[in-house]
């Protein structure tokens, strides 16, 4: 569920919300809460099972187990999916100041701080949409190693 919901926001809903102009930063003000909680808790539960997970198969992180191919798939797969949380922590940090700026832009009026505005939504955009493949990348990463870890 975690990886298919980042996959529809990245390739999907996001490109929407910025295509949509004015109207798409009303969209992601009242999604962004819900979105905030949903993969706060997605994110912490696939973490944390994993970890348990690793840990049941390593027999209690036991270094022996850790240095076999199926050990080091999963630790590395594992890590993968914790450097994921952590990046699409960052995501939601991102997105909540995008919201501000956004608002912020929409009631300056015209003039240098109103440019200011401008340049710094575009680049929180920019790093947005950065971040949020770095995610992907993670999440795929950890997918493909955590699937195939009992086959190496």
């Amino acid at each position: 569920m975690w990886v298919g919901s980042a996959m529809f926001v990245v390739s999907m809903l996001l490109p929407s919300i910025e295509a949509s102009g004015p109207s798409g930063g009303v969209v992601m003000t009242r999604v962004t809460p819900r979105m905030s909680v949903y993969f706060g808790a997605l994110s912490g539960i696939t973490v944390l099972t994993g970890i348990y997970l690793l840990w049941r198969f390593t027999g209690g992180f036991d270094p022996a187990v850790l240095v076999t191919r199926a050990g080091w798939a999963f630790s590395v797969g594992g890590t993968a999916g914790i450097l994921a949380a952590i990046v699409g922590g960052v995501v939601g940090k991102t997105t909540a100041t995008l919201i501000t700026a956004g608002a912020s832009l929409a009631s300056a009026t015209e003039g240098p701080a109103r440019n200011a505005l401008m340049r710094q939504v575009a680049a929180l955009r920019q790093r947005l949409k950065a971040l949020g493949r770095a995610v992907i990348v993670l999440q795929a990463i950890a997918l493909i190693l955590m699937a195939l870890g009992h086959y190496v």
